[in-house]
């Protein structure tokens, strides 16, 4: 097969961490343009993926790829370069540095290789429509590696290395590719293969418990979305796993994810398992998945097509963050990986998150959807104050919703019927892939609980999305026979939560990261970055910090900090606020 577009991507130095990328356009405009872009769909932050470019070069080439004449390329901004040319055949070539362990970007070292092709391949304006090749060379030091990837082969060997197509541009940035050795685990669900490929594992995984779990959570998921048919937007899906010393994320993509966690996180043949660490990197897993459908099928209207130069706005991150936030976690409990027990301390503690934070009362969640790419994505020492959490709340108006529907109902439908209904109308698998418009929601609520529901929907919405009002789920969980219950604090957690801070250690001294508004230290004028010296005297340590909080917590503490390396000392008076934390419990008279 022959393309106008051909990406040739060779893993060149991994020491200095380097791939060398080359562009061929076969018949290039007159006045070509090539730009790298400024994000990567999925992660919604302008990252200017061309500043890790450290050469770029442009050549008239021939019918074989020898080198003609160097041709002038003009940076037109710092993400877009034009070409003059004679419409023969040219050759961009990229020297792209790649050292970020995230699931965003690019990786090469000795040890391991990953990418994504926003971060190494220049798209070619005015073909990012057409279809395209991509070559993945294997240089000498290659020798025992391997390539992952979901992209289409055409011509590959037995490792992997070779061609591979994609129909055009947005097709070729959703495969990311993974290079080197790997612990590999494969299973089929619902006759679908599908593929773990895990690097950075010190010790053997124990691929049969993790296949098992892995197996009963894609299950739930594919018959949730098509529970008679079955059928998924996919053929195979590959799971791209980077195993850190203390990580932890996840990209999803059209038929894979890239997940990066920590290594504690993982079951291990000869190591004891760490549950609640194993249960986060299932609910990692279940919540990228779940994107297949919600994000990577049913899309906002706003990213039609994706936008890869600018920001690309939606008031709709609520629903496509927040709602898989609650089922990543409710997939894990329906395929009966984890207990109910289990189920509710995670709930709890995204009830408890969520009231924790102030922001919550000046930002409506359709607003931090929209500010996703100033605000939640660059995060700040003011964050909690201003900022609500889309995936949090997000997950709790999907609960709220899902109990409202189930009680104006009488049990009869739930959520399930209108994400079901939201798939039948805007999932591609039926041949729709309609975006859905930033008011479009309501009509599916409508389609699948009935136009009865209009009034009640149009509350919700107003006080719950459009609004800062806290959700009512104390009295949606006593309809179905459960109570949210005020817990009281450990007389530690007490303390702290009367402060207000969170905290990190730097230089053996315990340093204010975040001021919550209107706990002790707001009040005392404590601020982030501060070092905290002494409290009533006392030296404080990073051990000995929680202790003399406690001790002192029921009178008023002076404290020492320095600013800027200059002592001052700050006074907290004695708060008497009711602080308590909040769990879900049964009824027990029902």
């Amino acid at each position: 097969m022959k393309a106008n577009i051909e990406y040739f991507i060779r893993p060149a130095d991994p020491l200095g961490h380097y791939f060398e990328v080359d562009l061929i356009i076969w018949q290039p405009q007159s006045l070509q343009q090539v730009q790298m872009p400024a994000w990567i769909p999925g992660s919604y932050m302008i990252r200017d993926f061309s500043k890790q470019i450290v050469q770029i070069h442009a050549y008239e080439i021939n019918d074989k790829r020898h080198l003609i004449s160097p041709l002038l390329m003009e940076s037109c901004d710092s993400n877009t370069w034009q070409i003059h040319t004679t419409k023969k055949p040219i050759l961009i070539s990229a020297k792209m540095y790649a050292f970020d362990q995230s699931v965003r970007t690019a990786y090469l070292d000795q040890f391991r290789g990953f990418y994504n092709h926003s971060s190494l391949c220049l798209q070619a304006l005015g073909f990012t429509n057409e279809p395209c090749l991509v070559h993945i060379e294997k240089t000498s030091w290659l020798n025992s590696w391997s390539v992952i990837t979901s992209m289409a082969p055409m011509n590959i060997h037995k490792d992997g290395f070779g061609s591979y197509f994609a129909k055009n541009y947005a097709e070729l940035i959703d495969h990311p590719v993974s290079l080197g050795h790997f612990q590999v685990l494969t299973w089929k669900s619902c006759d679908i293969p599908h593929m773990m490929v895990i690097q950075g594992a010190t010790d053997a995984i124990d691929t049969t418990r993790l296949a098992r779990d892995l197996k009963a959570i894609t299950q739930s998921q594919i018959a949730f979305f098509e529970p008679n048919a079955k059928k998924a937007p996919f053929q195979h899906y590959i799971f791209h796993v980077n195993v850190s010393a203390n990580g932890y994320g996840g990209l999803e993509h059209r038929n894979s994810t890239a997940l990066l966690c920590k290594r504690s996180d993982l079951p291990y043949s000869e190591l004891t398992l760490v549950q609640s660490s194993y249960e986060d990197f299932l609910g990692l897993c279940s919540h990228e998945y779940f994107h297949a459908w919600n994000v990577k099928n049913i899309q906002p209207l706003a990213f039609q097509p994706y936008q890869l130069q600018v920001r690309n706005h939606t008031h709709l991150l609520w629903l496509f963050e927040g709602f898989t936030s609650y089922y990543d976690d409710l997939h894990l409990l329906r395929s009966k990986v984890i207990s109910l027990e289990s189920y509710l301390e995670r709930l709890n503690k995204t009830i408890n998150q969520v009231l924790k934070s102030t922001g919550r009362l000046k930002q409506s969640l359709a607003q931090s959807s929209y500010d996703a790419w100033t605000k939640y994505y660059l995060m700040d020492e003011n964050t909690p104050n201003a900022v609500v959490s889309y995936y949090a709340k997000g997950s709790l108006i999907a609960l709220a919703l899902d109990l409202l529907i189930r009680q104006f109902t009488q049990q009869h439908k739930s959520l399930d019927d209108v994400m079901r209904v939201l798939w039948q109308q805007h999932g591609d698998l039926k041949g729709h892939g309609i975006g859905l418009a930033e008011d479009g929601f309501k009509d599916v609520v409508l389609l699948a609980i009935g136009a009865e529901f209009k009034s009640t929907w149009n509350q919700f919405e107003k006080r719950f999305i459009l609004g800062t009002e806290d959700l009512p789920l104390g009295d949606l969980l006593a309809q179905q026979n459960w109570v949210l219950q005020e817990q009281p604090l450990t007389s530690s957690e007490l303390a702290l939560q009367r402060l207000g801070v969170r905290t990190t250690t730097q230089d053996a001294l315990v340093k204010i990261t975040h001021v919550f508004d209107d706990g002790g230290a707001h009040k005392a004028g404590i601020a982030a970055g501060d070092l905290l010296v002494s409290i009533n005297r006392e030296r404080i340590t990073p051990s000995t910090f929680s202790s003399l909080l406690d001790r002192f917590s029921h009178q008023s503490i002076s404290l020492m900090v320095f600013r800027q390396d200059i002592l001052h000392e700050c006074v907290v008076t004695k708060d008497a606020r009711k602080l308590a934390k909040w769990q879900i419990v049964p009824n027990a008279s029902a």
